[in-house]
């Protein structure tokens, strides 16, 4: 890199930025962060990597790979219900780009200040471009949603629509392209938006917390992730196929395609969550886009149900970093 590490913090990363919490005694620019945690509340952790050309194709712009890069840690922070506070940024960068620099930074504190999360530390050094993001928020105290909670009889529902961003992947790409030709402009922008700017579900994680028995979000697709709650809880679990809020950009495939697509397309970033049927009509009028999707079942392993009664055996499998 032309300038110093140094002079990169400084110029884009450093104070003065838009969100400072109070419980924050000394951010970026000494050997450590100083936190001083609110009491008689639990803090949730967790970290995340992206890299080019496994997590984002490698045209994707500054400003989606900063957003999804905080996104996708902060959907993890949703998923236990938790309130984002603070996080810390690795940034492995194979030049220091002046205008790349700008929209990423610019893009970052964008999503950052939505969220009230504060960038207190980090590290850059130059090599393939890489981005490595640690959040931490607070928890309710013991209110914390896992995923080894599920019980028999738990209603099983999702907080939104499945499936835009593997349509998004494919347009971005160019796979598929004959496959999708038909869908409108708007249809096809809604896709790549659902691919580079997840919606993190912060207020239904939070709120959730009160209510729901288990809950993670939809990373690698409904059909594996859903599939931890299961092992975790030692649970089973029968979906409805027909009750599957499929994305617009979805409803073009034929039946069977747009269902592998919800179930296995990955990255969207919704919350799958169970929780009792006496609760479900509560989080339903605070938040009317989430939907059921099928019951926990002490039968073991995950059922696909047609509307007809018959179970459907899905080819599709989700991404594996190692499969």
């Amino acid at each position: 890199m032309s300038g110093s590490e140094f002079q990169l913090i400084q110029s884009y990363f450093s104070d003065p930025k838009p969100v400072q919490r109070s419980d924050v005694i000394l951010g970026i620019g000494d050997d450590c962060a100083i936190i001083a945690p609110q009491a008689q509340r639990q803090l949730a952790f967790s970290i995340d990597t992206l890299i080019s050309g496994v997590h984002f194709p490698e045209n994707t712009s500054a400003a989606a790979i900063a957003y999804k890069s905080l996104a996708v840690n902060l959907s993890d922070l949703a998923a236990m219900g938790a309130e984002p506070a603070w996080f810390t940024l690795s940034l492995t960068l194979p030049n220091d780009d002046e205008q790349w620099l700008n929209e990423f930074s610019q893009s970052l504190f964008s999503l950052a200040t939505q969220h009230n999360i504060q960038l207190i530390g980090g590290d850059t050094t130059q090599g393939s471009l890489a981005i490595t993001i640690q959040v931490c928020g607070y928890l309710k105290q013991d209110k914390a949603l896992k995923r080894s909670n599920a019980q028999v009889g738990d209603l099983i529902a999702v907080t939104g629509e499945l499936g835009a961003a593997s349509i998004g992947l494919d347009l971005v790409l160019g796979n598929n392209s004959q496959v999708h030709k038909n869908l409108s402009k708007i249809v096809q922008q809604q896709a790549i938006e659902a691919l580079n700017y997840p919606q993190a579900r912060i207020k239904e994680g939070y709120y959730l917390a009160d209510f729901a028995h288990s809950a993670l979000d939809l990373s690698d697709g409904l059909l594996s992730d859903l599939g931890h709650i299961l092992t975790a809880s030692q649970v089973g679990a029968i979906i409805q196929l027909d009750q599957l809020p499929l994305a617009k950009s979805l409803l073009h495939l034929p039946k069977q395609d747009a269902w592998d697509r919800a179930l296995t397309g990955g990255d969207d970033y919704e919350l799958c969550f169970t929780l009792a049927k006496k609760d479900w009509l509560k989080v339903k009028q605070e938040f009317p886009q989430c939907v059921v999707i099928g019951e926990v079942s002490d039968k073991k392993g995950l059922h696909l149900m047609k509307k007809n009664g018959q179970e459907y055996y899905i080819k599709a499998t989700a991404y594996d970093h190692f499969g």
